[in-house]
């Protein structure tokens, strides 16, 4: 690696001590305007205005053929794969890198999870890796990968061997509201993706969720599934869940959503900040230079001076995170852990986050790669 001129790490931060995340809100007064909209009308739930206002908002901007609104996106994700009649007991292809909603939700669909490894430059499911567990459960499900951290999936490699074996192709799209691969919106790529809006995303509803997908049938069937299996007559067609989403949930994703570009715009600002100082001398999530990532979180690649550096910014009153412990290595999902996963491994005993929340300023950012560059120095 090359070196970069030394600046003095200052010991602590300015305006600390800097949580790991912090939420970027409408103003106040916008959302009780909102909320006085909401009080007339009486109407809470059921999907109503501020819920197709959501929807509409959303189908607009992903260019997606339907998009429907969720009280969560780990709910939308169970009932998603419900909604796509994916056999029960049929394997689902999960990345063995990402957060446990995703393993979750092919459990409580009744589906058989395979862990699957990454590419090591992206941090996303490897279409290699998958081509290969696919020959090892040769009968169809479903790939279940995640855009992670808001980097798109190499979706035109992972539908060409989820198509191959008749299995179909689902995103946790989690982080990846914003995210583009080839110029195509993350949520008008799979056969469904779910976005969460949960307060940790570059656009929020507080808590929430987004379905995408281009089938009409898949759309109809999801309307139902998400209102305990029935619609307006109480005569349930399917075995469904309570999946509403509140009016006072969407009136906020709607101030929020119509800031997503705005949101990710000043997450490549705060990225090249820390990229101004520590150049090369980390390693960076590999995006290709026709995609775009939300880069919900920014991940440093630290080799052997992780902990040091996790350390170090501790000390300076910066909050940081191990993103994510892989599947294979947590207690629930032991009975899945089969083969070495080493990529997921090498990824995560290397890489710390560091906070990239929008309203972190120019000065803390740049203070914050200060203490990095000095904690790579230390003997």
């Amino acid at each position: 690696m090359t070196t970069t001129p030394e600046r003095p790490a200052p010991a602590t931060v300015p305006d600390g001590p800097i949580p790991f995340f912090r939420p970027q809100l409408p103003p106040l007064e916008d959302y009780v305007a909102e909320l006085e909209r909401i009080w007339s009308t009486k109407m809470l739930s059921n999907f109503a205005d501020y819920s197709r206002r959501l929807e509409a908002l959303a189908t607009g901007y992903l260019g997606a053929n339907h998009v429907l609104t969720v009280v969560s996106g780990d709910i939308g994700l169970v009932l998603a794969l419900r909604a796509l009649e994916i056999p029960r007991g049929a394997p689902a292809f999960v990345s063995t890198f990402t957060f446990n909603s995703t393993i979750n939700a092919a459990l409580w669909a009744g589906l058989r999870p395979v862990l699957v490894d990454i590419d090591p430059a992206t941090f996303c499911l490897s279409a290699d890796a998958l081509s290969e567990a696919v020959q090892r459960h040769p009968e169809p499900g479903v790939v279940l990968a995640t855009h992670t951290f808001g980097n798109p999936c190499d979706h035109a490699a992972l539908r060409s061997v989820a198509d191959a074996s008749g299995s179909r192709l689902v995103y946790d799209a989690a982080h990846a509201y914003g995210s583009l691969r080839d110029g195509v919106h993350a949520g008008a790529l799979g056969d469904a993706e779910v976005f969460s809006l949960s307060g940790t995303k570059l656009v929020t509803s507080a808590e929430g969720g987004l379905v995408s997908t281009p089938h009409d049938e898949v759309a109809d069937r999801f309307r139902y599934l998400r209102g305990y299996g029935f619609q307006n007559d109480y005569n349930s067609r399917y075995v469904g869940l309570n999946g509403k989403i509140s009016e006072l949930h969407c009136a906020l994703g709607v101030l929020t959503l119509a800031g997503v570009e705005q949101a990710v715009a000043r997450r490549h600002e705060i990225l090249a900040g820390y990229r101004s100082v520590l150049g090369d001398r980390v390693g960076w999530q590999a995006v290709r230079a026709d995609d775009r990532s939300t880069y919900k979180d920014i991940s440093l690649v630290l080799g052997d001076r992780r902990d040091a550096v996790e350390s170090a910014l501790a000390a300076a009153g910066v909050a940081t995170k191990r993103y994510f412990l892989p599947l294979h290595h947590q207690d629930a999902y032991q009975r899945w852990a089969g083969d070495p996963l080493p990529a997921a491994d090498e990824v995560y005993r290397t890489t710390l986050c560091v906070p990239a929340y929008n309203d972190l300023t120019d000065e803390q950012v740049l203070a914050i790669a200060d203490v990095v560059a000095a904690a790579l120095d230390a003997d």
